[in-house]
């Protein structure tokens, strides 16, 4: 069963719904309404949950921050899209193996004084590698490509990985400006919350300091990590669906419509079930196929919910600001969020070959 809530998510669950869902769609269109929000939770230590408390963060357990994502995800899709994004630096920091870089970096990042994104997608790539890290008196030459950063103009930091000369992955964290080494695309039209930003870097010579090196890993680091990782995007869509079924809901309360009613409760009561095995394959990682089973589940149940709630605002929900457009179009973005092969192949015969609900009859 997934637990109950415990105060620090209590604190953050009235923030969400009680400041953030009730901006969601200023929130989706103004960067500025965004990066507002983004400090807000700065302000109440929201920014440094993965953060362990000794460093000024809240040291969430795995299954409490999942929560969150969760809940983040139903109340806005774009601020947990770009927090999840300095939620994943933390981590990374905080799990590195350079203490002094711990120690000056995450009370900053905690306390949202410093804000940070992420850049590794590019390692999932196959061919030359996109960033490339040559050794030099004092620490690191970067040169490449950085394809997906998000945050551009709202973090100021970012967490990158590039391809040392023998391989092996090295993690880094630099500045995240324009300048002589840095050179930003416009931000990418995205048709889901491209209102965060997400721009291509290209590298030219960036020198970063061996004080600025969070870890070292082998080349396989991001094929273990991925392998250990397939759920773990779950709690994202999860939210999603849930906010499509409070659109139905809330519309059905509107029309006083039974039926529709009677739909959100069934789709309410799948959502409990696919919660169930997403948590249990995010704890058992090494169950692959369960793993998959589930982030497959989550996706198309976010894309059905969604769905659901645009036929519940009938013609409405075909207007671009109508909030189950919104939905529709978040449902789109986290079902492709951190996507391998595999997930895409466990999406994709979920999808076509319409298989019943996992967890139906009890099982996954």
């Amino acid at each position: 069963m997934v637990p109950a809530m415990s105060p620090p998510r209590i604190e953050a669950h009235a923030f969400l719904h009680d400041r953030i869902r009730p901006r969601a769609g200023e929130i989706d269109r103004d960067v500025a309404a965004l990066r507002e929000a983004l400090d807000e939770m700065g302000r109440l230590g929201l920014l440094g949950l993965r953060v362990p408390v000794e460093f000024g963060g809240k040291g969430l357990e795995p299954v409490a921050f999942r929560r969150f994502q969760e809940e983040s995800a139903r109340c806005s899709g774009a601020l947990a899209f770009l927090e999840s994004q300095h939620q994943s630096a933390c981590g990374l920091v905080a799990r590195g193996a350079n203490a002094a870089l711990k120690a000056r970096l995450l009370p900053k990042l905690a306390r949202g004084e410093l804000r940070s994104g992420i850049a590794f997608s590019h390692l999932r790539r196959a061919g030359p590698p996109a960033l490339t890290a040559a050794p030099a008196p004092g620490g690191y030459r970067l040169d490449g490509t950085l394809s997906w950063v998000t945050g551009w103009g709202i973090f100021e930091t970012c967490v990158s990985a590039g391809t040392l000369p023998d391989g092996r992955t090295i993690f880094v964290t630099h500045g995240l400006a324009e300048s002589g080494h840095l050179h930003a695309s416009p931000p990418l039209d995205l048709l889901a919350m491209a209102v965060t930003q997400t721009v291509m870097v290209e590298v030219k010579g960036l020198f970063v300091p061996e004080e600025d090196v969070v870890d070292i890993h082998p080349a396989s680091w991001i094929r273990e990590n991925d392998r250990f990782a397939i759920a773990l995007q779950s709690p994202l869509a999860l939210g999603c669906a849930q906010a499509g079924i409070d659109a139905v809901r809330e519309e059905a309360g509107r029309r006083g419509d039974a039926g529709m009613a009677a739909a959100a409760a069934r789709l309410e009561g799948e959502l409990d079930r696919c919660r169930e095995a997403a948590y249990r394959a995010m704890d058992e990682k090494e169950d692959v196929e369960q793993g998959l089973e589930a982030r497959a589940w989550a996706i198309e149940l976010a894309g059905r919910a969604a769905h659901a709630a645009v036929l519940a605002a009938a013609g409405r929900g075909n207007v671009i600001p109508h909030p189950a457009q919104r939905l529709w179009r978040e449902a789109l973005a986290f079902s492709v969020l951190a996507l391998t092969p595999q997930i895409q192949q466990a999406a994709l015969a979920r999808l076509s070959l319409g298989r019943p609900p996992i967890g139906a009859s009890g099982t996954i």
